[in-house]
């Protein structure tokens, strides 16, 4: 059965942030041409599954602030949480202040969310053996008596790694990983 994209913000039938046409548009600015060669190969349900996998994949992300209702069916959009880098200088008054539209609405995904779903699909849908990795991927030896580990070194990426793209443009909207960094009071 083909795949079909609800990418309706905050719908109780949502399965993508984004639309076909807009992932297309997305990919065909990427700078690697191979990534843009796979990815229009083959037909649209081939692309709508990657679009689909990579949304599932992306709600596993723990977020800032929380779901817009209680009915969507994805992560975004949500409420209470502040877009990254909406400080302004002032030099009248000598210190930053904050803008009055630094929050994401309720009917708001962030292009940031919508550029990580592109990456991850991306990379699922050129690396088809990419969506059921076991976990042991990143190893090409594993052996328990005397403990022999052996690196991979095809680069191949573990059951819950993800491309560095995708990490770096959930910067600021995520509760922890990479770029994010969590303060403890003593």
């Amino acid at each position: 059965m083909a795949v079909s994209i609800d990418a309706t913000a905050g719908g109780a039938s949502a399965n993508s942030y984004i639309t076909l046409a807009e992932a297309d548009t997305f990919v065909e600015a990427m700078i690697s041409s191979s990534d843009v060669s796979k990815w229009t190969t083959g037909n649209d349900d081939s692309r709508n599954r990657a679009l689909a996998a990579a949304a599932q994949r992306l709600d596993r992300e723990r977020f800032l602030g929380a779901r817009a209702t209680d009915t969507q069916a994805l992560q975004w959009p949500r409420t209470g949480v502040r877009k990254p880098d909406t400080y302004v200088n002032t030099y009248a008054t000598g210190f930053p202040f904050r803008i009055s539209d630094d929050y994401y609405t309720d009917t708001e995904i962030p292009d940031q969310v919508k550029r990580a779903q592109i990456e991850m699909a991306v990379y699922l849908k050129n690396n088809v053996d990419g969506i059921s990795l076991g976990g042991l991927e990143d190893f090409k030896n594993v052996k328990i008596g005397s403990l022999d580990v052996t690196p991979a070194t095809s680069g191949a990426i573990g059951a819950d790694r993800v491309p560095p793209m995708f990490e770096r443009y959930l910067t600021g909207l995520r509760i922890s990983g990479p770029g994010n960094i969590a303060i403890k009071r003593s």
